[in-house]
């Protein structure tokens, strides 16, 4: 439990409906105070489907979102190599 303990204080004992501390928490609608350059990623497979992304990819200033097609939520091992190509371009670009 120890592990997972600030989660269940977040979500709630569900995983499926937040119940815990982030229930009324909305973070797109403060997302237009980001100023540096936001990469938004997810996956064609992903739980943070496109719904829950674009509030973000609407706020934020300087954005771009890429949604990667071989993969779920963690892109990072799954499309490896897009995924990273993608993140060393975004830090590269001037």
């Amino acid at each position: 439990m120890r592990g997972t303990f600030p989660n269940f204080l977040m979500q709630g004992h569900s995983e499926f409906d937040t119940v815990g501390s982030l229930k009324d928490w909305e973070g797109w609608k403060d997302a237009h105070n980001i100023q540096a350059p936001t990469l938004l990623l997810n996956g064609k497979y992903d739980e943070v489907m496109d719904f829950v992304v674009e509030p973000f990819f609407r706020t934020i200033n300087k954005v771009k979102w890429v949604t990667l097609e071989n993969s779920s939520h963690v892109s990072l091992w799954e499309d490896r190599e897009r995924f990273m190509q993608l993140v060393g371009d975004f830090l590269s670009y001037e």
